[in-house]
C-alpha cells in the first residue's frame, strides 16, 4: 500500500467472503468441493454458483455488494469449513494495515483483535454502552467456568470499565482547562471563569 492511499474499508459481509476464500484454500479445495461439501452436510442451496455469489459479492458498477451473506449462510459455512463461526467474522488475515469493517453505516472498527473479542463478549466497542455489555457477558459466562476464572473476567471487565472512566474524565478536564485557558485570554472576570469550573452552581443571589 502507498504512503497516499487509503486503507480499504469492508462490509461484514466483504470480510467474510474474503474468510470464507482463506479458509477454502487452507484446506485446498476448490468451489465445487466446497459446494459439494455443503451439499453432504444438507445446506443444498450453496452451489458452486451460489457460492461464487458469494466470495466475489456479484458487485455493480460502481464495486458495491449485490450479494450479502445471511447468519445462516455464516453458520453452515463454518460448520463444513470445520471453523468457528466468529473466525469467519474478522479481518481477513492478508488485510491491510489500518483496514476497517463497517459494522453498521455509522459504526466501524479497524481494530482485529478488539473485533474478536468483542464477537466473543470479552470486550466492548469503544462507542458501546459497556455497562450494558459486560453485564450481559457476565450472566452468559459458562456455567463449567471456575469461580478463579469468573473473577479474572470480572476483574478485567472493571479495568476495562475504570479505564474508559478515567478517558472520558481526563477528556472533559481537558475540554474545561482549554475553555478556562481561552477564558483568561480574552480577559474573562473571576466570576465567568468560575462558572465555567463549576457550571452546575448557581451564582449568589
Amino acid at each position: 500500500m502507498s504512503s497516499d492511499s487509503v486503507p480499504p474499508t469492508l462490509s461484514v459481509s466483504d470480510a467474510v467472503a474474503l474468510r470464507v476464500k482463506e479458509a477454502r484454500n487452507r484446506r485446498g479445495w476448490t468451489m465445487k468441493q466446497l459446494a459439494t461439501a455443503c451439499h453432504d452436510a444438507g445446506a443444498t442451496k450453496l452451489t458452486s454458483s451460489v457460492l461464487a455469489n458469494i466470495e466475489t459479492g456479484r458487485r455493480d458498477a460502481n464495486g458495491v455488494r449485490r450479494r450479502e451473506l445471511s447468519i445462516d449462510e455464516v453458520v453452515a459455512l463454518a460448520v463444513v469449513l470445520d471453523i468457528s463461526p466468529v473466525h469467519l467474522l474478522g479481518l481477513p488475515d492478508e488485510a491491510e494495515p489500518g483496514t476497517t469493517i463497517l459494522l453498521t453505516p455509522e459504526v466501524a472498527v479497524s481494530d482485529g483483535e478488539l473485533l474478536v473479542e468483542w464477537f466473543c463478549g470479552q470486550k466492548a466497542l469503544p462507542q458501546g454502552d459497556s455497562r450494558q455489555f459486560y453485564s450481559t457477558a457476565i450472566q452468559r459466562r459458562p456455567a463449567g467456568d471456575s469461580q478463579q476464572a469468573l473473577a479474572d473476567f470480572t476483574s478485567s471487565v472493571l479495568q476495562d470499565r475504570a479505564a474508559a472512566m478515567t478517558a472520558a474524565f481526563n477528556s472533559e478536564m481537558a475540554a474545561t482547562l482549554a475553555k478556562i485557558n481561552a477564558a483568561v485570554q480574552s480577559g474573562a472576570s473571576p466570576e465567568e471563569i468560575a462558572d465555567l469550573i463549576n457550571p452546575g452552581e448557581a451564582g449568589p443571589e
